[in-house]
């Protein structure tokens, strides 16, 4: 792998442990749909980064979420519960994003935090480059 591509994985990984400090910190202040868009962000970041790990890369968000449906959870490279994470999440965000009258569970963004902390680090380990 050559040092432009690891620094570049290195950096998208960064990104999505950026974007968990911000979701943390939206959550301490009661900022749930900023939270939720930040969650998913995350995710997008470290499905994207492992794609790119992969030799795979979309242009829209709805072809990253089928890449790793067909690339990663099909081939068992994460555990299936994640397969329901990514999707709702992607499905939340887009609400929280795009609609106006949507209530946001606080206990529910709250319980996401761990649960994509964990699907952010699964997804580090499967990235040689981020290991060292």
């Amino acid at each position: 792998m050559t040092d432009e591509k690891t620094l570049y994985l290195r950096h998208r990984i960064s990104s999505a442990r950026e974007a968990i400090v911000s979701a943390e910190l939206l959550i301490n202040n009661q900022l749930y749909r900023g939270a939720i868009n930040r969650m998913y962000y995350a995710c997008f970041y470290a499905v994207s980064t492992l794609l790119l790990q992969l030799g795979k890369s979309a242009k829209t968000h709805a072809g990253i979420r089928s890449l790793f449906n067909q690339d990663i959870m099909r081939k068992r490279l994460l555990p299936q519960e994640y397969r329901k994470l990514y999707s709702d999440l992607f499905d939340v965000r887009h609400e929280a994003d795009y609609s106006d009258l949507v209530e946001i569970d606080p206990v529910q963004t709250g319980q996401l935090l761990p649960q994509v902390k964990r699907f952010i680090d699964a997804i580090e380990q499967l990235i040689p480059a981020c290991r060292q």
